[in-house]
């Protein structure tokens, strides 16, 4: 346990709301103390960092940390064992010094690391540098996200997530299309005139539809049973591709049968209209990996069903492994993906704050082009089969961390 870990002890529940520093009086020139060295007993270490956490200190004088002082790597230079460096920021130098030479500190926490030395740390204090003005408001400006007596808070600015996001939507619970045409009913996973639309059909007895021509181009996957698509009998896995303007075709359902549709947005200048007919069991399996370039090389079993050799927009299969995890990555494409069974905890590091979803077996989502997501957070504990859509090819550009604490975690009906 190092420095950091045991300075960061939270305040005893119950300890009384202390106020915060007044700007007014003339502390608004914040000062981070630096506090680093190495630890030689911890368990003195541990009663030094409960003692400063309840004794109020640091709330009455309006400091508080600023870095979790546990080490992600180092990129130059050499350091004794148990060395860490802890941050921790007050509103004014005046403040920092009235911490250092209370009386309070001196003569009752201070002796606690002392004679012998618990740690050889060396203590400064530096001038915090003023924010640019293209950045105030989006990290804190000279003042504090959240108030340690609770009032006054300067609230912490969020930021719109893109149009057309829909994440954790679990398909038995999405918003129903009533039956027409001859048609059965239709989840709707999503439904965006800039993106188009995906729909999950369930035939609960046996039907028969004709949905006429594609009015932009489709794909039709089929999840359970027997479907006929015109004159193609297709079964779990098949996938029916079907371009602008080409006619779909009958559709006859087996009662208990079911299959996704997605459908893009109608192009000014379509291809020529064609159809065609994907068999899914005829597909191999090939092992891919995340890019060891990723720092966290991540075997995968993938199936590629079509490809447009044109726009590189592909639909295929993906299978992962329990206990598989991947960084934190950003694709310069949108990817809707439907989860055909097993499990998988999901992260996502939106403009306006962190998500986790856990999706099970009919679990959707669709996250347009530049969102970061997976990460260390996401990884399936009994295994995963997705289904994976993507308008253009997808690539990835990897990151270390999600930038936004834990917002919220969400579950899929």
């Amino acid at each position: 346990m190092m420095l950091g870990a045991l300075l960061l002890a939270a305040a005893p529940a119950g300890a009384a709301a202390l106020p915060a520093p007044d700007p007014a009086a003339g502390c608004d020139k914040p000062v981070l103390m630096v506090v680093a060295g190495p630890t030689h007993d911890r368990a003195r270490m541990l009663a030094y960092g409960k003692a400063i956490a309840g004794s109020g200190l640091y709330q009455r004088l309006g400091g508080y940390y600023l870095n979790d002082p546990r080490e992600l790597t180092r990129l130059e230079g050499e350091a004794p064992p148990g060395y860490t460096t802890l941050i921790v920021r007050f509103p004014c130098f005046a403040n920092a010094k009235a911490f250092w030479e209370s009386s309070e500190y001196q003569t009752r926490i201070k002796p606690l690391r002392l004679n012998p030395s618990a740690g050889d740390y060396v203590v400064s204090v530096y001038p915090e540098v003023a924010l640019r003005e293209d950045i105030l408001g989006k990290v804190g400006a000279n003042d504090y996200l959240v108030r340690f007596d609770g009032t006054g808070a300067t609230p912490r600015p969020t930021y719109a997530d893109p149009p057309g996001l829909v994440l954790g939507v679990a398909a038995a619970h999405a918003p129903r299309l009533p039956a027409s045409g001859g048609g059965p009913a239709s989840a709707v996973l999503r439904s965006d005139p800039s993106t188009g639309e995906a729909l999950r059909f369930t035939i609960n007895e046996a039907s028969s539809f004709d949905p006429g021509r594609a009015t932009g181009d489709t794909h039709l996957y089929v999840t359970a049973g027997i479907v006929t698509v015109g004159r193609d009998a297709m079964s779990v896995g098949d996938l029916l591709r079907v371009s602008q303007g080409a006619p779909i075709g009958r559709v006859t359902g087996t009662s208990g049968s079911a299959f996704l549709v997605f459908r893009d947005p109608p192009r000014a200048a379509a291809e020529k209209p064609q159809r065609e007919v994907v068999r899914g069991g005829q597909q191999a399996w090939t092992v891919g990996q995340v890019s060891r370039e990723a720092g966290a090389p991540a075997p995968l079993l993938i199936k590629r069903l079509w490809t447009d050799p044109a726009t590189g927009a592909q639909l295929h299969l993906v299978k992962v492994a329990p206990g598989v995890g991947v960084p934190w990555e950003v694709h310069p494409v949108a990817e809707e993906g439907y989860l055909l069974e097993g499990d998988y905890h999901l992260a996502e590091c939106l403009p306006s704050g962190r998500r986790d979803y856990d999706y099970v077996a009919d679990g959707y989502f669709y996250r347009p082009a530049g969102l970061l997501h997976s990460g260390p957070p996401s990884t399936t504990r009994g295994g995963a089969t997705w289904l994976i859509r993507t308008p253009g090819k997808l690539t990835a550009v990897f990151y270390p961390a999600c930038p936004v604490a834990p917002a919220a975690k969400e579950t899929t009906p």
